[in-house]
């Protein structure tokens, strides 16, 4: 004759066997992360031609310590940021059109630095007139490669932007 099982045993194998995701709030509690830092934005009306830049940025704070390929397309009214994980994932995307600005993290809660963060720091490092050393409160250093270095003590971290080159692959005789 077969027992049948407790209820409650039944309730543990189920809940064992289920993906338990934590609430984002635990989430960003538990994992480190940056917190948003506020600053300017030079409308897209003002960025001159449509053209693709390629870029790679380190963020480093608080824990953090975080690398993204950069894709930047900006065509007419509108910049688009693609951020890449250092396996070519996508981490995070950000469009901007004007001021105006929409994000979306592939990484939900568990996205070590917010997007708008690295658009920001774009913009220092190519569009901003960033020759005040205590602009928005932020070291900006220019060296010779064409990386831009971003200290930002009131937010917490610093950021380096570099460029990088993309070569045609060469076609097969």
């Amino acid at each position: 004759m077969r027992r049948p099982l407790p209820l409650a045993l039944l309730a543990a194998l189920a809940a064992s066997c289920a993906h338990v995701v934590p609430p984002p709030a635990i989430v960003a509690l538990v994992l480190p992360h940056l917190a948003d830092c506020p600053g300017s934005l030079r409308s897209t009306a003002e960025l001159e031609g449509d053209w693709v830049i390629h870029e790679r940025i380190r963020v480093r704070g608080d824990r953090v310590d975080e690398a993204y390929g950069l894709v930047v397309q900006k065509i007419g009214p509108r910049l688009v940021l693609v951020g890449l994980t250092p396996f070519g994932a996508k981490a995070f995307t950000v469009t901007q059109i004007g001021v105006d600005v929409w994000s979306e993290s592939k990484l939900g809660a568990a996205q070590p630095v917010p997007p708008e963060n690295v658009l920001r720091d774009l913009h220092r490092a190519h569009f901003l007139a960033t020759d005040d050393p205590a602009f928005e409160g932020r070291a900006i250093t220019r060296n010779a490669d064409g990386s831009v270095q971003i200290a930002s003590a009131s937010c917490g971290y610093e950021s380096m932007l570099v460029p990088q080159n993309v070569e045609n692959p060469k076609v097969p005789h």
